[in-house]
């Protein structure tokens, strides 16, 4: 039967909890003391007890080991272990941490010691005996680790609640502030002094091609005028000496005549060409074609209505009269409720033949619109017959 396999030696006890002094070099009041296990803490963990003590920014924290010495200065934010039990901390700007704040003599009496805890475990490794017979030991590498982070019992009380600056910095931040302020301000202000120079030179140049061109337009026009007035002279003095030419001679006075209407028709045809060009936009349902029988042609005067003058205009009252003379059996009785919306100032309502039956075969067209009623009356008088329906 083999031998029993001996249990492993027990562990050297966790390392022992001792006082830290943790001196404040600008304010001594502000040091205390730790009960920790010095292995435990690192110069990380204990920045942030410091930091949290203060209760507000230290800027430039720097601990040291044992004095104040250039060469003990601890690496910020490392997480080595503390080397030593006696350490000082420094930081720039030194604000006062008792600004509104109780007395230092409260602050120390009342958070002079602080205890700490954390978990922990033995993490060994057996090494064989160095003789027959002799028991198992740990290996050098073999220590206690702690397996959470070192904790205040009670947490950490804050005193300090000072500005976030000290005077003097807060007074440079403030003129920096200031300054920087008005450089935004005045480079604003020259944005805006520019941007107006650039709108009021662009405004300059359009007004001056505006007036350039209204010059021009008026001294074409003034030209065109003139050229018209001379022509027309020209075209006076011209007939008159054919007129005195032709006081004896019938052929030339038929000739004179004949170029006369021709004058007066094209003069009439560019003066309803111009007015055609002058008017408004017609719109579906302004123009629609109606039937009329005989007797209402005859009443109304539309019988007299031909391909060459289609176009008779009808008082509205007249309509309406018919209307409500026949009743029912009036051509016009269904279009009763367009006849009484008719707008236009005149009140005398468009009819036109339609023998070319270009709106349908009904015979005639009704303009309930007053810019029908004007597009009608313009196309005819150009000659150029009756306008197509609006789709």
């Amino acid at each position: 039967m083999g031998k029993s396999k001996e249990p492993p030696p027990d562990p050297p006890p966790p390392p022992a909890k001792q006082v830290v002094q943790i001196h404040c070099v600008p304010w001594r009041v502000m040091g205390f003391q730790l009960e920790v296990q010095l292995p435990y803490l690192t110069v990380e963990e204990l920045e942030t007890i410091i930091k949290d003590r203060h209760g507000d920014p230290i800027d430039n924290l720097v601990i040291y080991a044992d004095d104040t010495a250039k060469e003990n200065m601890l690496p910020p934010g490392s997480s080595n272990s503390l080397p030593s039990a006696k350490l000082f901390y420094d930081y720039y700007p030194p604000l006062d941490p008792f600004a509104n704040r109780p007395t230092a003599g409260e602050v120390y009496s009342t958070n002079s010691l602080m205890k700490t805890t954390c978990e922990e475990e033995w993490e060994g490794e057996l090494q064989a005996p160095i003789a027959k017979g002799e028991p198992q030991t740990w290996s050098p590498a073999s220590k206690w680790k702690n397996t959470t982070q070192v904790s205040i019992i009670g947490g950490v009380r804050k005193w300090s609640k000072t500005a976030e600056h000290d005077p003097h910095t807060q007074r440079m931040l403030d003129a920096e502030a200031a300054r920087l302020k008005a450089e935004a301000e005045a480079k604003a202000a020259a944005e805006a002094a520019e941007a107006k120079r650039i709108a009021d030179e662009r405004a300059a140049v359009i007004a001056e091609k505006k007036r350039k061109e209204a010059e021009k337009a008026a001294a074409k026009k003034a030209k065109e005028e003139e050229e018209a007035r001379e022509a027309a002279e020209a075209e006076a003095a011209r007939l008159k000496a054919l007129e005195e030419a032709a006081a004896n001679d019938p052929v030339l006075q038929e000739k004179l005549a004949r170029e006369k209407a021709e004058r007066e028709a094209a003069e009439k045809k560019a003066a309803a060409e111009a007015a055609l060009a002058k008017l408004p936009k017609r719109k579906p349902g302004g123009a629609l074609p109606i039937f009329l029988g005989g007797t209402t042609k005859e009443y109304y005067g539309l019988d007299k209505c031909t391909k060459e003058e289609p176009l008779l205009s009808v008082p509205v009252e007249k309509i309406l009269a018919e209307i409500t003379d026949k009743g029912k059996i009036s051509d016009l009785y269904n279009s009763k409720g367009v006849v009484e919306s008719y707008k236009g100032e005149d009140k005398e309502i468009l009819f036109c033949k339609d023998e070319d039956e270009v709106y349908s075969d009904e015979g005639f067209i009704i303009c309930v619109f007053p810019e029908d009623k004007e597009h009608f009356m313009a196309h005819i008088a150009a000659g150029n017959g009756i306008p197509p329906p609006i789709k």
